[in-house]
């Protein structure tokens, strides 16, 4: 088991090339044969600096392995590296394409209650959310190995927002279907 290193970059770690674009089966595999070797438990019998190591070791496995297979977890990391501030909170949308679009989703979204089959418009709405998510990520991931970290900020930006929406959509998914 290597040596816990709190400052050691997640890419490094999962030994995966540090781009936007990783192999999620690579870094599930990396993720695993990681695990197996530091697991907390393989080290009960050692002494409690080694169990502590362990532990802190495995969290930091988790840690990087929970950032890097999110695609804005990712994103967020990868501007931290090039020492990009990804603090979005007072963040407003200038781009009017994209405002109208994230208009027609969230009327989509409300529209899932009227519909007459909801599963059906539950499929179409995760299609054109996916859609706009992938056109985000293919932005991020261009302008990120361009070094456009502006352009990379504002897709991160844009990123976010979908992912709220996402989960305002799982909530109503949930209701609609009875789950």
């Amino acid at each position: 088991m290597s040596e816990f290193n709190p400052r050691e970059n997640y890419f490094a770690l999962l030994a995966v090339p540090q781009s936007y674009e990783v192999s999620q089966s690579d870094l599930t595999r990396r993720y695993r044969e990681l695990q197996q070797g530091a697991h907390p438990d393989r080290f009960a019998g050692g002494s409690e600096r080694e169990r502590l190591n362990a532990v802190q070791y495995s969290s930091q496995i988790n840690e990087a392995y929970e950032t890097l297979v999110s695609p804005t977890r990712r994103a967020a990391y990868l501007l931290k590296l090039a020492g990009v501030d990804s603090d979005m909170s007072s963040t407003t949308f200038q781009d009017p394409e994209f405002l109208m679009q994230q208009m027609q989703l969230r009327e989509e979204l409300s529209e899932l209650q009227d519909a007459s089959d909801p599963e059906s418009a539950l499929d179409s709405f995760y299609q054109d959310l996916n859609a706009a998510a992938n056109q985000q990520k293919s932005i991020f991931s261009n302008a990120y190995a361009q070094q456009q970290f502006d352009e990379a900020l504002a897709s991160y930006a844009k990123l976010q927002f979908l992912e709220k929406l996402r989960s305002e959509a799982e909530l109503k998914e949930s209701e609609l279907l009875d789950y």
